[in-house]
């Protein structure tokens, strides 16, 4: 059996799959393709754009034999401009030809400037099975650009390719983006944005991990809301809310970066602070609360319960059971007050 000049469109088709299917980043790959629409065609240069519909703008992604011509935001084209054949083909979502590069600004900077331009859309099917475009693969020739309705030429099958490659590229970055917006709302409070508090007691226990090979202090603080529940009662449950959130910004504005903040259930929050400075901090929390008011006008009193490792429990429970211990005194004991739970 013969093999296959190497040079040959079906090889080059083939090579073009590969790369396809190895998937891989998507610049390197449309890269590689729109190298093999020259090998493949006989185009003395090739670029794709890819469709940002948000933006309204087709952007160059890649391209091959551009020589020095941008291929970023700047080389990118408006779709309201109706002059670039990039756009109409987008627009129409048919394959068109122009004769020469007056039309195609991306190939202005070639020398010898291309006799014949062809731009083909690229249309992949999304997951309810409906047509997208996806962008557009421009190729430029010396001569005259292949018929626009002869599909059985090989740059319609590279074309195809890289539209697959853009579309595999896009849904993965969905499905990256899906799993990190599933992660946050496992890891925080749906109505403040802060830890929730199951992460609030995993970074507690990282903390406490990191004091004890370090020996030094950890502080944790507890902060509650004076009279929330009457709140509650008083100015309904909206009200309570817009407290909630209020605190939790101001506390997110008090703490520092190496503190980890969190809401713990209901009108407790946590602080974790590195070191043995969680009075200051939370002095400088309850300072800064004694401005709020609800949307009644009432004042907002904060309590807070510190306790600080090892001295108040070597462990998070031990921790968190002095710190809410601790806040039941403070409770007892009267509003906007701070108090130690160490012995």
């Amino acid at each position: 059996m013969r093999l296959m000049d190497r040079s040959s469109p079906q090889l080059t088709l083939l090579e073009a799959a590969r790369i396809v299917a190895r998937g891989g980043g998507l610049e390197s790959g449309l890269a590689a393709l729109t190298g093999h629409v020259r090998s493949a065609t006989g185009a003395i240069a090739a670029v794709v754009y890819l469709l940002d519909p948000v933006a309204g703008r087709l952007v160059p992604a890649a391209g091959a034999g551009m020589g020095t011509a941008p291929l970023d935001d700047s080389a990118s084209v408006a779709l309201s401009d109706p002059a670039e054949l990039a756009v109409r083909v987008a627009t129409e979502r048919r394959p068109m030809t122009a004769s020469g590069g007056s039309r195609t600004s991306i190939f202005e900077a070639l020398s010898p400037p291309p006799h014949g331009v062809i731009g083909l859309p690229l249309i992949a099917a999304d997951a309810s099975g409906a047509e997208e475009v996806e962008g557009v693969l421009l190729a430029a020739f010396a001569g005259e650009a292949p018929d626009p309705e002869i599909t059985e030429d090989p740059l319609f099958a590279l074309a195809d390719l890289c539209a697959v490659a853009i579309r595999q590229a896009r849904l993965t970055h969905a499905l990256v983006e899906r799993s990190e917006w599933i992660e946050r709302l496992a890891s925080t409070d749906a109505l403040t944005g802060l830890a929730n508090r199951a992460t609030f007691e995993r970074m507690l226990e990282l903390e406490i991990a990191r004091a004890t090979r370090q020996q030094v202090q950890l502080s944790v603080v507890v902060f509650d809301v004076e009279g929330f529940s009457e709140l509650n009662t008083r100015e309904g449950a909206a009200a309570g809310d817009d407290v909630l959130r209020r605190l939790a910004s101001l506390l997110a504005d008090q703490v520092r970066l190496v503190d980890t903040i969190g809401r713990l259930g209901g009108d407790e929050f946590g602080l974790i602070a590195p070191g043995g400075g969680g009075s200051v901090v939370a002095g400088r929390v309850r300072d800064a609360a004694s401005v709020l008011r609800s949307r009644g006008g009432a004042p907002v009193g904060v309590r807070a319960a510190i306790v600080v490792f090892p001295q108040d429990g070597g462990s998070s429970s031990e921790l968190m059971a002095a710190a809410s211990a601790a806040l039941g005194e403070q409770r007892r004991g009267g509003r906007d007050s701070v108090a130690s739970g160490a012995n």
